[in-house]
């Protein structure tokens, strides 16, 4: 059978039709669990649920002729229990007699950027939760910078878009109904490129009056850090967190933290950048300790102090990251050998492109799995960010986002079923996975439109590595042929999930004409690609991006395109 994920483990016996099921509720049954049920397809079989104590996730199932009993060790295990059994349903039967299955990681969560210029609407979160709901993903959390309306943000949140507070608190009552804990996270240090470029708060900017020197997007990548000596500072984190933390019934709360690149560079330049930092964020975690919330945090600088690790409150959830092919452990082993909860952090590889990229984003998530198991982290969070603009439509990015959930429950399973289970189960369409893949292939290192979009749009130089990828005509021409190649089987086809396959057509073209842009900028070569080939790309992007975003910075990334399109293919 096709599953998602791989149940552990699987006592094979006799081929049963399933097609729907009616249900007998043994016990006590969380409502969220009936609500469930009532999405499975009536039919002949007769279903029982039960409840016992222990692991909370896990749950067997016994098969009999027209029979299936679920024995669940708690609430949460006889849901997904349910989710297994939708997924035989739509596999049209049950080729076995008995299925006991269980978790490896206790928490399995998704992280999705929402600030970088991407908004998603409300009905395309709720879409995304049903999803990871099916595959047993338990946490979701929202990358969350300006796009709230935080009293601090006011004229900047209105320009970028944002999520209302009634939004929020839908969603996270959304995610609730779906066992999922909606987890708020904010930028509480780094990152605060909006906030201290505003003139009522840039005197907080640790750079001291620093101009920006690229678009925003660029400057949101590597500035600004709030400078930590002034007392100010401290009272706007708490603000934002105020704010911000009564919407969510989680007890958790992700400060962030991560990335603090310019402190001690500018302020407080010739001050100890540890002790700078620790100071700082233990005022943050004690405020939100205050508010009954258990802090989490982005490891990767106080990685680089970790002798100051143990400053830090004993319950504070540190996040290792990795986003490589081949992905370093160092940072996560310093968090087991500190002997503090942790969580490793993955990637689908999707940032400044139209898709994602798989070939690096299968080994990262299935090493990063690896690591957080023998490492004894306590989770594992697949995240999607949107550096540079968020391009990618998430339809373009569910390939890894699922292959994260299919990592988070079951570290060791195999991988030669996913494919086909990712054809029945999401695209709904025999095949649909071979070519998201060569597509991903095809748009791969050469297509990373940020690059290049740099150079005319802030006069910025190529990196010599980005220059020897430039100028390599074959490789270009390949990647231009695959999508040639992806184009057509895209338009013939009908896909259960057709909106997949619509949103992968319109990246398909994109690429192809980002291809063409960029054979034409780096060697004066043509591929056939012209102004009203971008033009029409862009309309159709248009249309897509807003059925799935809010406006948010749409008209940024067009811009981009034109001016690219105007400069290289007049």
């Amino acid at each position: 059978m096709k599953l998602i994920p791989e149940v552990k483990e699987l006592i094979k016996g006799k081929k049963r039709k399933i097609d729907g099921c009616s249900f007998v509720f043994d016990g006590e049954i969380d409502k969220r669990i009936k609500n469930l049920c009532k999405k499975v397809p009536e039919g002949k079989t007769e279903v029982t649920i039960s409840v016992t104590n222990g692991k909370p996730d896990a749950y067997t199932m016994e098969f009999s002729d027209g029979r299936i009993k679920i024995t669940a060790e708690g609430q949460s295990g006889a849901f997904y229990a349910v989710q297994t059994l939708r997924q035989i349903i739509k596999n049209g039967y049950s080729d076995a007699d008995e299925i006991k299955d269980s978790p490896d990681y206790e928490t399995r969560g998704f992280y999705f950027d929402i600030t970088r210029g991407r908004v998603p609407k409300l009905e395309t979160l709720k879409k995304l939760v049903d999803w990871l709901s099916y595959c047993k993903i338990n946490m979701l959390q929202l990358y969350v910078e300006h796009v709230f309306e935080f009293k601090e943000y006011d004229g900047i949140y209105q320009r970028t878009g944002y999520m209302t507070a009634e939004e929020t608190k839908e969603l996270d009552r959304y995610c609730y109904e779906n066992f999922i804990e909606l987890v708020p996270s904010l930028s509480c240090f780094g990152h605060l490129y909006e906030l201290l470029q505003s003139d009522k708060y840039k005197h907080l900017c640790e750079l001291d009056n620093y101009k920006p020197t690229s678009v925003a997007w660029n400057e949101r990548m590597a500035h600004h850090t709030i400078n930590p000596s002034d007392p100010e500072s401290i009272e706007v984190i708490k603000s934002l967190i105020d704010q911000y933390s009564p919407l969510f019934t989680s007890k958790k709360f992700n400060i962030c933290c991560d990335e603090t690149f310019d402190l001690g560079n500018g302020k407080n330049k010739g001050k100890d950048k540890g002790r700078l930092y620790v100071d700082f964020v233990k005022k943050i975690i004690a405020h939100v300790k205050s508010k009954g919330k258990t802090p989490m945090m982005w490891g990767d600088i106080i990685s680089n102090h970790s002798e100051l690790i143990s400053e830090f409150d004993d319950d504070v959830i540190f996040m290792s990251w990795r986003y490589d092919k081949d992905p370093d452990p160092t940072m996560v082993y310093k968090f087991r050998d500190a002997k503090r909860p942790h969580y490793v952090c993955s990637g689908v590889n999707n940032w400044s492109s139209l898709i994602e990229d798989i070939c690096i984003s299968n080994s990262n998530i299935t090493k990063m799995a690896q690591y957080g198991k023998e490492s004894g982290a306590i989770g594992f969070l697949n995240t999607c960010w949107g550096d540079h603009g968020h391009i990618s439509p998430l339809y373009a990015c569910m390939y890894g986002i699922t292959f994260g959930a299919y990592r988070a429950w079951n570290v060791n399973c195999s991988d030669s079923n996913f494919d086909s289970a990712m054809d029945l189960l999401y695209y709904g369409s025999k095949g649909a996975t071979k070519l998201v893949k060569k597509l991903s292939g095809a748009q791969s290192h050469y297509a990373r439109y940020w690059y290049y979009a740099l150079a005319i749009y802030s006069n910025e130089k190529f990196s010599s590595d980005t220059m020897y990828t430039c100028c390599d005509p074959d490789k270009f021409n390949k990647s231009f042929d695959e999508c040639e190649e992806v184009i057509p089987y895209l338009m013939s086809q009908k896909w259960e999930n057709d909106e997949a396959r619509e949103t992968l057509l319109n990246v398909a073209e994109g690429t192809e004409c980002l291809l063409g842009i960029l054979m034409s900028k780096s060697t004066g070569e043509k591929l056939g690609v012209n102004i009203k080939d971008v033009e029409e790309w862009l309309k159709k992007y248009t249309e897509i991006y807003l059925r799935e975003s809010k406006m948010g910075e749409l008209k940024e990334f067009v811009t981009v395109m034109y001016k690219l399109a105007e400069e290289y293919l007049k």
